[in-house]
């Protein structure tokens, strides 16, 4: 039977290297709305710069994720895993930037590190090392 629902946008925030995360976190939050939708009358909807952005000229392409699409996302999850992504110019990263925006609004933030295993041939120890320090700065962060 159809119901009415308020959608609350939420920004799948992370770099390249998590995509199989960033299904994960897809696929909970589509298992959330089929449990919990229809009762609470909210549905979440993930959203992020791999599947709501498109390339286009005139400013960073990060303040156009931004503004186009974060803005208006009332959650956020970020996910790391080895890499912490590529400067912004304003932020070590575009996720963290995203991370800094979302909260900076009031808004809040839910940040998962994936503890699966990694090819060590295949890292960049100065992006595990930033995640590593990341991980560390939210972990004294939520102590205090």
């Amino acid at each position: 039977m159809a119901y009415k629902a308020t959608v609350m946008p939420v920004m799948i925030a992370s770099p390249g290297d998590v995509a199989e995360e960033r299904e994960i976190a897809r696929k909970v939050i589509h298992d959330w709305n089929d449990v919990n939708s229809q009762r609470s009358k909210v549905m979440l909807a993930a959203v992020g710069w791999d599947s709501h952005s498109s390339p286009e000229l005139g400013e960073r392409p990060q303040e156009l994720i931004n503004k186009r699409i974060l803005k208006d996302c009332d959650i956020l999850v970020g996910v790391f895993w080895s890499r912490l992504g590529t400067p912004t110019g304003k932020s070590n990263s575009g996720t963290i930037e995203e991370i800094e925006e979302h909260v900076a609004a009031g808004k809040p933030a839910m940040i998962y590190f994936s503890s699966r295993p990694v090819e060590p041939n295949s890292v960049d120890p100065d992006q595990y090392n930033q995640v590593k320090d990341i991980q560390k700065k939210m972990a004294e962060a939520r102590s205090h």
